[in-house]
């Protein structure tokens, strides 16, 4: 499966006036062509009330992540709530609570394996090697990339690629980030304009295992081999890679290009993502 090209899906119908203040009157226009092309479907979704994801985040706050560098293990397993229809502060508010613990139960699973190749080179099991697709043995080609992903980056992806959780592949396949595949044989979900997309939009049992997925393909696949390269060069210099720092290295994600990293360092500024960076789980008590 190719999965560096993936679909833009924060062009939805109610992300309008958000990108035309974002780039412009140009994208406003673009915007109105990828709502043709992809589609949305807000089909079995539970009001507020009764929405076990909102029930289950219920207690996590971000005003305290940010102050302690941890978050409850409030895990949901999918989006079962329009956030469409709440104000853009609760609805970013509501997606962040959601997404970030499952974004720090994946980079503490990150730590845990760079512990090991901190160990002896000949207990590093092969399973490692194959998680993230080096040849056994190979522990220097390896070593680059166990390293976690800033969670403000996390987060701003996913908040551009699912329209802040509001697409039809984020509802439906728990795809944040708009993850695609090649394989006509495959399941997965197709984008309206079927004909001439080519591709389909990999569905996930949970939206843990999407962010899994995405972290898994930024430490693995040959497009962000220079991202990795910089993280790396980073560690050895003694600092930690901010999410900000990565997204000059995430031009082959987007079909935009030369607006994409302009598009992240924004969002993680205007809504203070940086001091999520280095969350991790807290001790449920």
């Amino acid at each position: 499966m190719n999965l560096h090209r993936t679909a833009i899906e924060f062009f939805q119908a109610n992300r309008l006036a958000c990108l035309a203040g974002m780039i412009g009157l140009a994208g406003l226009v673009l915007a109105a062509a990828l709502i043709w092309f992809f589609g949305i479907d807000r089909g079995g979704l539970k009001p507020p009330e009764d929405s076990a994801a909102l029930k289950r985040v219920r207690a996590v706050s971000l005003t305290n992540i940010r102050r302690t560098g941890q978050v409850r293990p409030a895990f949901v397993d999918r989006i079962d709530v329009d956030l469409a229809t709440f104000t853009a502060a609760e609805r970013k508010q509501n997606f962040f609570r959601m997404i970030l613990p499952l974004v720090a139960r994946e980079n503490d699973r990150i730590r845990a394996e760079r512990k090991i190749l901190a160990g002896k080179p000949d207990a590093v099991p092969e399973a490692l090697y194959k998680r993230y697709g080096v040849t056994p043995g190979e522990l220097e080609i390896l070593r680059p990339r166990v390293d976690i992903i800033p969670a403000s980056l996390v987060l701003a992806q996913a908040a551009l690629e699912s329209g802040w959780g509001t697409s039809r592949f984020a509802l439906h396949g728990n795809n944040l980030f708009g993850m695609r595949h090649y394989d006509p044989d495959a399941p997965g979900l197709v984008p309206s304009a079927a004909a001439t997309a080519g591709f389909k939009l990999m569905l996930f049992d949970n939206l843990g295992d999407s962010v899994a997925a995405y972290m898994r393909n930024l430490n693995s696949h040959d497009a962000y081999r220079k991202l990795r390269a910089a993280r790396a060069a980073m560690r050895r210099a003694g600092k930690r890679a901010t999410g900000a720092d990565l997204t000059v290295w995430l031009m082959n994600y987007s079909e935009i290009p030369e607006e994409y990293g302009e598009m992240l360092r924004m969002l993680i500024a205007r809504e203070k993502l940086a001091p999520f960076d280095n969350v991790r789980l807290a001790t449920d008590r």
